[in-house]
């Protein structure tokens, strides 16, 4: 591989919930002629609020989904507690 290729930093293109990185993956031809590929997750900005801070992580979009499932939840017990 020459060196004036550019190579994703794994930390970068990473989730900080549950690690999903990039995949290094061979596309198989019929002919079995190898292509080599490089797959990204699907990666998104995120807010938390971490002990009154507000912080800024990316997450994969399962990840957000529980994130938001939960936080959806603690919004519904607040309401019901409130009544």
């Amino acid at each position: 591989m020459k060196q004036t290729e550019k190579q994703p930093e794994k930390g970068k293109l990473q989730c900080a919930i549950c690690g999903k990185g990039v995949q290094h993956i061979n596309l198989v031809s019929f002919s079995k002629r190898r292509i080599k590929k490089i797959r990204k997750p699907n990666l998104h900005v995120h807010h938390l609020v971490i002990e009154g801070t507000k912080v800024k992580i990316k997450v994969c979009t399962t990840c957000k989904r529980s994130l938001r499932e939960t936080q959806r939840s603690e919004q519904i017990a607040a309401a019901k507690k409130g009544v």
